[in-house]
């Protein structure tokens, strides 16, 4: 991470100007998406996958499965089944409302509704 310790449930980005490294995101239908910082409300990596003494530290990060994630309703309701992207908001993901921005800037599907404001969604993880 760019970043030395982020909220859990924040949506991350590539670092473009830090091979190799993430960082959290800051604008809406973002290509560069990579995931999710998992552990928010409970739900911990299931699975981590690393290299010993190649890379220490860090933050899990939720590249498929079931994690919370910050979002941001204030544009439209998130309801289960809606495509998430990234937003504006940093670190929230949000409905993909514009298709046509869409591709490559999938996070996942939303199983768990967000009326309006900001708060937690659970994601099935499924970058696109």
């Amino acid at each position: 991470m760019t970043s030395p310790h982020l909220r859990e449930g924040s949506v991350v980005i590539i670092d473009e100007d830090h091979p190799g490294q993430l960082k959290l995101s800051n604008r809406a239908y973002d290509r560069r998406v990579a995931g999710i910082v998992s552990g928010a409300n409970g739900i911990k990596a299931g699975l981590t996958l690393k290299s010993q003494n190649i890379v220490d530290g860090g933050q899990n990060v939720a590249l498929t499965g079931r994690v919370y994630a910050m979002a941001d309703a204030s544009s439209s309701p998130i309801r289960p089944g809606d495509l998430l992207t990234t937003s504006g908001t940093p670190g929230h993901c949000m409905k993909m409302i514009d298709p046509s921005r869409g591709r490559g800037a999938v996070l996942g599907k939303a199983m768990t509704s967000l009326e309006n404001g900001m708060g937690t969604v659970l994601v099935l993880v499924s970058l696109q």
